[in-house]
């Protein structure tokens, strides 16, 4: 007696279900060779775009350092708006725990976001970080100094769309976070 008859004596005749609604069929493998390419030129893009929030030349800064920043065209009336925190920020990242690539990385994302959905206003807590870091021998080294926030206020720099930022008010994070204002976006 094999198996299946041991089946059939012990649970009786059995007969498949009958196959209802829609069937499930192996979802096709092969991609489109164009598509392929237009992908990964533009996940490239992107990356070449975050590198070219470049590290060479910043300065390091002091964690209760006041950070601003504003470009030439923009009136003081905007800037006094910004720095008082009458412009509300739309899109909040924290920075807290990051290191400097990811933060970078980070930044970026929320640049291109903030221009998808015509935001004009961000916060970007980076933290303070004074706590300085220990060398190899055990000793605190750099005790005072903002590591994310000197690359931030660096990187911020030198983006086109970044029309000015400063430190946020102490309900937002105060020295330990920046407003940054961008460009308006032309309506497509």
């Amino acid at each position: 007696m094999s198996e299946e008859d041991d089946f059939r004596a012990l649970v009786g005749d059995v007969r498949p279900i009958k196959q209802q609604g829609p069937s499930h069929r192996k979802v096709a493998t092969a991609v489109d060779k164009a598509s392929l390419a237009t992908r990964r030129e533009a996940a490239t893009a992107v990356a070449q775009q975050a590198a070219a929030l470049g590290d060479e030349g910043f300065e390091l800064l002091g964690s209760e350092e006041n950070l601003t920043y504003y470009r030439s065209s923009l009136d003081k009336a905007t800037i006094r708006r910004l720095s008082h925190g009458h412009i509300r920020p739309s899109i909040t990242i924290d920075l807290h725990g990051y290191d400097i690539d990811r933060a970078r990385d980070l930044v970026w994302r929320a640049l291109l976001e903030a221009q998808k959905h015509q935001d004009r206003c961000m916060l970007i807590v980076h933290g303070k970080a004074g706590t300085g870091y220990r060398d190899d021998r055990g000793d605190l080294q750099d005790t005072g100094t903002a590591l994310i926030k000197s690359h931030v206020n660096h990187w911020l720099q030198q983006v086109n769309e970044v029309l000015a930022f400063c430190s946020a008010q102490p309900k937002d994070g105060g020295t330990g976070a920046i407003y940054v204002l961008l460009k308006k976006q032309a309506k497509a």
